[in-house]
């Protein structure tokens, strides 16, 4: 049985700033076509930093990338769904996912996307988690450093709930 920590982790009004901080650091940096989002957890992240750059030449295409499944530990096995590698080729791309834990998941991603040809490629998450890496992997643009906690809200789930939560919370187990 989990429980929701006392206070939010990350504030509504923290995330917001932070993500308009992101958008202007990524814009001023990175010419890209593509916003590649991760699926279903960066859906929230990625609708919001979008808006912020407030660039309508961007294309956003989404993909279902998972290693979690039901539990609260990666699987260390990549689902990966929706990936056309052809619509990207020659294209400069900016691959944005809710954390980066392990780095499984954003380093065999990464792969996957140079192998089919892109021009120039970034990645953008909303929370780091250091403490966790079991690759050499870390990502271009972050939002935040977190602590090794599972975490929910703004689009992070346990099994599919807590998503629309505005804030992000630790959830502890009881």
């Amino acid at each position: 049985m989990y429980k929701m920590s006392a206070k939010p982790m990350i504030s509504a009004q923290q995330l917001q700033t932070r993500v308009k901080e992101l958008a202007t650091e990524v814009g001023g940096s990175f010419e890209f076509d593509i916003v590649l989002s991760a699926l279903t957890g960066a859906f929230m992240f990625t609708t919001d930093l979008v808006r912020a750059m407030a660039n309508p030449k961007h294309q956003i295409k989404f993909i279902k990338a998972s290693s979690y499944g039901s539990g609260m530990e990666s699987s260390g096995k990549l689902k990966v769904s929706g990936l056309d590698l052809q619509e990207l080729k020659g294209k400069r791309v900016l691959v944005v996912d809710d954390i980066l834990d392990t780095g499984n998941t954003m380093f065999t991603l990464v792969g996957m996307l140079k192998e089919a040809g892109i021009t120039e490629l970034r990645t953008c998450v909303l929370m780091n988690k250091e403490e966790r890496r079991t690759v050499d992997f870390h990502a271009d643009y972050v939002g935040f450093e977190i602590a090794n906690e599972f975490v929910v809200g703004y689009g992070l789930d346990f099994n599919e709930d807590y998503r629309t939560l505005p804030e992000v919370w630790t959830l502890i187990e009881v």
